[in-house]
């Protein structure tokens, strides 16, 4: 699970911080002092969990959240607990209340999991309609061997041929929710059920050899140890 960090405290970002790398499948990919920011980087990224400080400056942690036309998953985390009722109304997954053990921290953790995991099972394509040069294609969502950001675009490599289809990387994580696709780089997204082996920070599939990024490998591993037989 890719997750981020929001809180304005460095010591609360230090401690957020340890406590994400104990956990295994849960991969940090930002840590922002403030709504904006993290806006920011959302506009252009797909996370699955947020953990989500509600006294922030200039924009609370309650009001950044209500912006969002569809959040992540959200562990609150804040000193004053007159605003746990508020946050569960929200539909948050936790609420913890600083200062917090680690024990307490993974069981929020584990419950973000158990969500994450129940709702990726529900939402399962067989079939994608896309739109490439003059055509409109039905593919198989197991047919596509992995997906290659290109600008504006991305392109479908599928075993007998390449579609390029418009839209971002960010939109197509969204798509596949449910399906056993795991991003691999900033400009891949990999089928893992059709990964050959991985060597080193190489990953094969058929012909295509694709690079690994550093912050994506720990998760991608343990996707592949838990796949279902």
């Amino acid at each position: 699970m890719n997750c981020i960090i929001i809180e304005d405290e460095p010591a609360a970002q230090s401690i957020l911080e340890h406590n994400i790398s104990l956990c295994p499948g849960l991969l940090c990919r930002g840590i922002f002092p403030d709504a904006f920011t993290a806006q920011a980087f959302l506009d252009k990224n797909s996370v699955d969990l947020m953990f989500l400080d509600i006294n922030l400056p200039e924009m609370s942690g309650v009001s950044f959240l209500k912006s969002l036309v569809h959040p992540p998953l959200v562990i609150f985390t804040t000193a004053y607990p007159k605003y746990a009722i508020e946050g569960f109304d929200l539909e948050i997954v936790d609420f913890l209340l600083k200062p917090f053990s680690f024990e307490r921290f993974n069981k929020a953790v584990n419950k973000a999991k158990e969500r994450f995991f129940a709702k990726a099972q529900t939402v399962v394509p067989n079939r994608i309609s896309v739109k490439s040069d003059k055509g409109i294609y039905q593919i198989g969502v197991d047919d596509i061997l992995f997906i290659e950001a290109c600008g504006d675009y991305v392109i479908l490599h599928l075993p007998d041929k390449k579609l390029v289809v418009h839209g971002t990387l960010k939109s197509w994580e969204k798509k596949l929710i449910g399906q056993p696709f795991q991003k691999v780089h900033r400009t891949n997204l990999v089928n893992l059920h059709k990964i050959d082996h991985l060597e080193g920070n190489l990953l094969y599939i058929g012909t295509h050899k694709l690079s690994v990024s550093e912050p994506y490998k720990q998760v991608l591993l343990d996707q592949l140890f838990n796949q279902q037989p």
